[in-house]
């Protein structure tokens, strides 16, 4: 196995042992995987798909089927923005518009510095909160432009 750093190996292996079926455990492996690169690179799936006994293949599709994993280029932090209709109909183009000026990115892509990486996902599981975003794993309402420069402004 080789590739993956040390630490991070440790991590997947605990994750695996706490399933009674080592597959179990591919969505935390997964989000070790990109919390350590900022995104999924190849090669980790590929060790990942060992690890768990299972066809890369199956792994690929865990990645292809969840949009909270990201296989493009990395960024420090990865903004979730709501696009589903409920936060489309509570506004949400209000979200990516303050997002597009402040960052100068569309969703998909990555700020120059390799900050900020805005993606657009169907749910983010906070509807009463709508609309909303999330920076990495923290949940926002979006109240203003200078309120999400504020929240920007925390993550470096």
């Amino acid at each position: 196995m080789g590739v993956l750093p040390q630490e991070l190996m440790e991590k997947l292996r605990e994750h695996v042992e706490y399933f009674p079926r080592k597959e179990q455990a591919v969505l935390l492996c997964l989000h070790e995987v990109q919390d350590h690169y900022g995104h999924i690179p190849f090669f980790a799936l590929e060790e990942v798909a060992k690890l768990l006994e299972v066809p890369l293949s199956h792994v690929e599709n865990v990645v292809s089927f969840y949009d909270m994993f990201d296989r493009g280029e990395p960024a420090r932090h990865r903004i979730r923005v709501c696009v589903s209709v409920v936060c489309n109909l509570m506004n949400s183009n209000k979200v990516l518009n303050a997002l597009r000026e402040l960052l100068g990115i569309s969703l998909g892509e990555t700020t120059r510095d390799g900050r900020f990486k805005l993606i657009g996902v169907q749910c983010i599981g906070a509807c009463s909160e709508a609309p909303c975003f999330m920076v990495d794993n923290d949940a926002y309402k979006f109240e203003s432009k200078e309120k999400l420069h504020e929240v920007l402004s925390r993550y470096t």
